[in-house]
C-alpha cells in the first residue's frame, strides 16, 4: 500500500480520535490527564499534521494554516460542553503542527534525493 494512502486514513482516523476527546465531556475521562495534557497536545497535532503533510504533500501549507484553526476550533466548541477554552492548549497544538510540518518536508525532500541517487 502507498505511504500517502496510509497516512490518509492515518488521518481520518487520528482526527476523528482527537475530535472524540476535545469534546467529551470531562465526567467521561476516567483518568486524570493534567500531569501530560500539553504532551497529549502536542503529540496529537504533530501526529494529525504529519499525516496530513504526507499523505497530501502538495497542500502542506494548507494544513499549517487549517490545523490549527481547527484546534482553536475545538477549544472553543469545549465550552458548550462545560470544559474550558485554553490558550496554552491551542497553542501547543500549533507548535505539534509547525514542528510536523517543518519534519514532513525534510522527510519529502530527503527521500526525493534517495530516489535520485538510486
Amino acid at each position: 500500500m502507498r505511504i500517502d494512502l496510509l497516512c490518509r486514513i492515518g488521518f481520518l482516523v487520528a482526527l476523528l480520535l482527537i475530535i472524540g476527546g476535545s469534546l467529551a465531556p470531562e465526567a467521561w475521562l476516567t483518568y486524570d490527564l493534567a500531569d501530560y495534557d500539553k504532551l497529549l497536545h502536542l503529540a496529537g497535532y504533530f501526529a494529525l499534521a504529519m499525516m496530513a503533510a504526507l499523505g497530501w504533500p502538495r497542500w502542506r501549507g494548507a494544513a499549517l494554516v487549517g490545523l490549527p484553526l481547527v484546534g482553536l476550533a475545538l477549544e472553543v466548541a469545549q465550552t458548550s460542553i462545560g470544559r474550558n477554552f485554553d490558550w496554552k492548549d491551542a497553542l501547543t497544538n500549533a507548535a505539534g503542527i509547525g514542528v510536523a510540518v517543518a519534519a514532513s518536508a525534510a522527510l519529502t525532500r530527503w527521500l526525493a534525493q534517495e530516489r535520485k541517487s538510486r
